[in-house]
Parts: structure tokens; C-alpha cells; sequence
């Protein structure tokens, strides 16, 4: 069973992307078993909020909150910081949108090389490049940190992450402007891999 914890602020749609991301763990036929929750503090736009995914090829029978995640996945780096490290497995991986690169990352909040798999990608540049706003002008990373997932030890392709986008909004230009973020998310991914030795 694969955990992962997505970290954003409300509006941003990090409960969206974990039920995307469950949706393209089933289509990819790798993880026919999933569960998608949210976990809110106060119910308001821009305040942290947490959403939890499991994946698995057998049946998930836990339900509570993750303590420890696979990934962790931040679609805010203003939320970011020692709580959300001390929160990942051994050998897993930080997904972190943010202009920096992996090293910088790791060196800023001391993260240990042979612990943590660093990846980052400017999603919220992707978003503004791409137009890919709402209605306050706001830039939506929820589709495209699922292309950076596909490059990461998921058994999920890039083709599963765009026909989840399509189930969830439906086909449409909106839905394109996705689905283009998240291929360009997955090209321009940086990653520290964990060291072995």
C-alpha cells in the first residue's frame, strides 16, 4: 500500500487532486484499491488544508489519517516545512512546487540525502504560462503535480493521469490547459533521488 499526503490551502484543490490521482491509479490497472478523505481545519478559502490517498493491489481496510506518507506532496510551498518532512517514510519522497531546485531545497531545511527523495517543479509557473487560472486569478496546480507523479516510482503513466483529468472535468478547453500542464509538470520535474551509499 502506497500513502501519500497532499498539503495545500482551501481553493486550491488538493482534495480534487487526490481523487484525480485515485482515478488514475485505477485506470492504470496497477492500484484497483483506493481511498481518498480530506482532513479540514477551519472550512475557509485559504486556510492549510490536507488530503490523504491510499493506493494498493489489495484491499485498504485502514481509514484513518496517514501519520506517516510514501509522499508527500505540496501544492503550497507557504505550508511547507519541518512538520511536513517529519511526516514522510524513510525512502520516500517530497513533491514540492516551488521555483528552487531539489538541492537547494534539501541544503535550506537540512533534509537527509539518504532518507527523502527531493522532486520539485514550478507548477505555479506552468499554471500562469498556461493562462490556467480561476476566478480570482489564482494559478490551479492541482492537474499538473499529477505529471509529476508520473515520473516518480508509481506505476501510473501520463496517459492514465490525462484520462483521470478528462472523468473529472469532463472534455473541454478548461480541461486541455490540464492535461497540457501536466505533461509540462512531467518534463520539467527536478529530482534528487534518495542516496544509497
Amino acid at each position: 500500500m502506497i500513502e501519500i499526503i497532499f498539503y495545500g490551502r482551501g481553493g486550491m484543490g488538493a482534495v480534487t487532486a487526490g481523487k484525480i490521482l485515485s482515478n488514475a491509479a485505477i485506470i492504470s490497472n496497477n492500484y484497483p484499491h483506493v481511498s481518498t478523505f480530506p482532513a479540514f481545519g477551519t472550512e475557509r478559502r485559504g486556510a492549510p488544508v490536507m488530503a490523504f490517498c491510499r493506493i494498493s493491489e489489495k484491499p485498504i481496510w485502514i481509514r484513518s489519517h496517514i501519520q506517516k506518507a510514501d509522499y508527500a506532496i505540496v501544492l503550497d510551498e507557504t505550508v511547507f516545512g519541518d512538520h511536513v518532512i517529519a511526516r514522510i517514510k524513510d525512502k520516500g519522497a517530497l513533491i514540492l512546487n516551488t521555483h528552487k531546485c531539489p538541492e537547494d531545497v534539501r541544503k535550506e531545511y537540512n533534509i537527509d540525502p539518504k532518507k527523502i527523495t527531493v522532486v520539485t517543479a514550478d507548477l505555479t509557473q506552468i499554471a500562469f504560462d498556461l493562462k490556467l487560472t480561476n476566478r480570482e486569478n489564482q494559478p490551479i496546480v492541482n492537474t499538473s503535480v499529477l505529471g509529476v507523479l508520473t515520473k516518480s516510482s508509481l506505476k501510473i503513466g501520463i496517459e492514465d493521469a490525462k484520462r483521470a483529468i478528462i472523468n473529472m472535468f469532463g472534455e473541454g478547453p478548461k480541461t486541455d490547459l490540464n492535461i497540457k500542464a501536466a505533461e509540462k509538470a512531467a518534463e520539467n520535474a527536478l529530482v534528487d533521488e534518495v542516496k544509497t551509499v
